[in-house]
């Protein structure tokens, strides 16, 4: 789809409204150009040479006492932490670490696409659990894929704020999750993880709103983030882990992660990136607006719903979930090779030059995924497109 629209671009052929891809619009802060810059004049030499395969231990000392203020952890540490070529680097590296050939992955459903190939990556499989109609976290099903797979079921990705859907997994929610994931922990032999994918935590729409995490909540738990999507930094891949200070094995695990981070062929994260990163989260300069994402998903939600889409208040991200009205769904009677609905709209908007992604590449067919990380004008260009299309 990134060559689709680069194509698009280029073939003189009109605007193109591309909804696909989860690129940031927004550039970064201007501290970060001066924090390089200022960085690259003053170099101590060796700046550019490897480092530990976790990172400068300054910067994940600083790390580490963001998170612990963040999230009110005790006992946190600069060794937790890990610096990796952003949340990817960091998911695989982490599922490396923790998974053996045939564990099950379970995660909630509608989930980012890429996670299939991330398990494939240590021969793991996906278990996809079903959502509630709202995509929020639907426990019962998340227990019942837990003992359905035993000891098997290892690991649990839990991305919030979500992609593809926008949505926050609330306080009580991981209260009672972490509740069920004890008592599935203290019948197994070996420990059950979390990975919580959290790349878009710091894209709420509603100021003041603040992501809650399972850290401190539930022991075995380890965050996953990077900052590409609030600080515009996709191309530079910079990215963390963080490891509970409670966690199970914790000595061993850092030496996991370590190892591994080396292994896959990362070696390390990017040593510039490394040590401009303090002295931007450190500054309160640096902070990209990002409520023009906000604004973006309220103007295409209030669209798709006149049209009969249907889709929760998108609380978080710049990607919107909608599931298609009955009339563009495939009928029920249609046969098995005839594709889905969101297949075929995906077709057609393509014809008017606007780019979205079907659900069925996220898990759940009928919807579309709206990637809204992009001018006004395309969101409302591509809407009329919806228009057009949907009439």
């Amino acid at each position: 789809m990134f060559e689709l629209g680069r194509q698009m671009r280029t073939d003189g052929g009109g605007p193109v409204f591309d909804l696909s891809l989860g690129n940031p619009s927004l550039e970064p802060p201007k501290i970060w150009a001066e924090a390089i810059i200022a960085t690259l004049r003053d170099e101590p030499p060796g700046m550019h040479r490897y480092m530990t395969n976790s990172g400068y231990p300054e910067v994940r000392a600083f790390i580490a006492g963001r998170e612990a203020a963040r999230y009110g952890l005790e006992g946190l540490e600069a060794e937790d932490v890990t610096m990796t070529v952003g949340a990817a680097g960091a998911m695989n590296v982490l599922l490396r670490a923790l998974a053996d050939p045939g564990d099950q992955i379970v995660v909630p459903a509608p989930y980012f696409a890429e996670y299939g190939h991330y398990a494939a990556n240590v021969q793991a499989e996906l278990a996809p659990v079903p959502s509630l109609p709202d995509f929020r976290l639907d426990l019962e099903q998340i227990d019942r894929s837990l003992s359905t797979h035993g000891e098997r079921a290892r690991i649990l990705i839990l991305n919030s704020p979500n992609n593809p859907t926008g949505v926050v997994y609330d306080e009580p929610s991981l209260d009672e999750l972490a509740a069920l994931l004890r008592r599935h922990a203290q019948r197994r032999r070996r420990p059950l993880w979390v990975i919580e994918d959290s790349p878009y935590r710091d894209i709420l729409h509603e100021p003041g709103a603040t992501a809650p995490s399972l850290l401190g909540r539930y022991p075995n738990t380890i965050l996953a983030t990077s900052h590409s999507k609030d600080l515009g930094l996709a191309g530079e891949r910079i990215g963390y882990l963080v490891i509970s200070p409670e966690a199970q094995g914790r000595a061993l695990l850092r030496r996991a992660t370590a190892f591994c981070n080396r292994t896959l062929g990362f070696v390390n994260a990017p040593a510039l990136m490394q040590r401009v990163l303090p002295a931007v989260l450190g500054d309160p300069r640096g902070r990209v607006d990002v409520q023009v994402y906000a604004r973006n998903c309220a103007t295409m939600a209030a669209g798709l719903r006149e049209l009969g889409f249907e889709l929760p208040t998108p609380r978080a991200g710049f990607f919107l979930f909608p599931a298609l009205p009955a009339r563009l769904r495939r009928p029920a009677d249609a046969s098995p090779d005839q594709p889905s609905g969101d297949v075929t709209l995906t077709e057609r908007l393509g014809e008017q030059r606007t780019i979205v992604v079907p659900g069925t590449a996220f898990g759940v067919p009928e919807h579309l995924r709206l990637s809204l990380c992009v001018e006004p004008s395309v969101v409302e260009g591509a809407l009329d497109a919806i228009r057009g299309v949907c009439a």
